[in-house]
């Protein structure tokens, strides 16, 4: 399946409704976001919206319960973990996009792409039993993975992920073990081709630039197949397909009686 993420046809909707949006003169409403995000992108394009971007989700969502910001556009799976841990929030579950996520990798390595198709789809059932425990919370059986010391003069042996660990349930970081979504299925990839894993934690704006340089091989840290990322690296098929919501307070009416996409850009977009 080749179906680039949906944001394209979600900001299609989305410039349908702008006339209006722009329409209403209204102080800029605040989006609070994660830098580096598909979620930043959308929030850019919409008139009388102020995007303002954060190092992590989780910063981004404090700062809105602050009072900072009147919105949080995150990934629905994040969201989840996000209102799981911070208290006082709610999700609007309506979809503003939908996108697929893949691995990242070096398109200089020719072979890299086909050995992690063919595991994905021979591994599906194990794939689908990890993303299923994490979605469900089942803590129990979180497994978490050590990262081996990268060494250039090994690096045939190693399998090098760049990721951003902030990101739970996708991946998140628990003293010196990784946890997530993504991590597990690193860990099964490594084994599967007999490499020792190496994770390359970083700042999510940097993950996808990361790939073929210093050694790194994939990025997997819950990215959305692009266009514009498909300039610079290759993907995998797809593995997960996402939706981006709003988070926003618990006791916030202003979005209670939305029933469609469109009306909860109307409201975003309008409101004083």
């Amino acid at each position: 399946m080749k179906k680039m993420i949906a944001l394209v046809l979600a900001l299609v909707m989305v410039a349908a409704c702008l006339t209006a949006c722009g329409s209403k003169e209204a102080a800029a409403v605040k989006v609070a976001v994660q830098k580096g995000t598909t979620a930043l992108m959308y929030a850019q394009v919409l008139k009388g919206v102020e995007a303002v971007s954060y190092d992590t989700f989780a910063l981004a969502a404090n700062d809105m319960k602050n009072g900072n910001a009147a919105y949080v556009f995150v990934d629905k799976t994040t969201a989840n973990a996000l209102c799981k841990e911070i208290s006082g929030l709610k999700i609007i579950d309506i979809a503003l996009s939908s996108e697929n996520y893949g691995i990242g990798i070096d398109p200089n390595q020719a072979d890299l792409k086909t050995q992690i198709d063919t595991i994905l789809a021979d591994k599906a059932a194990e794939v689908d039993a990890i993303k299923e425990k994490y979605m469900n919370g089942d803590e129990a059986n979180y497994v978490g993975v050590t990262s081996a010391t990268k060494d250039v003069n090994r690096a045939a042996e190693q399998l090098v992920v760049a990721t951003n660990a902030e990101f739970a349930p996708w991946e998140y970081k628990e003293g010196n073990q990784f946890y997530g979504i993504d991590m597990e299925i690193a860990q099964l990839l490594a084994d599967e081709m007999g490499l020792e894993l190496v994770i390359d934690d970083m700042d999510f704006d940097m993950v996808v630039g990361a790939v073929g340089k210093q050694g790194v091989d994939i990025a997997m840290s819950g990215i959305t197949i692009t266009a514009e990322r498909m300039n610079v690296i290759n993907f995998s098929t797809p593995y997960y397909t996402e939706a981006i919501v709003c988070v926003c307070k618990a006791d916030d009416t202003s979005l209670d009686s939305v029933g469609t996409v469109v009306d909860l850009l109307n409201v975003i977009c309008a409101i004083n």
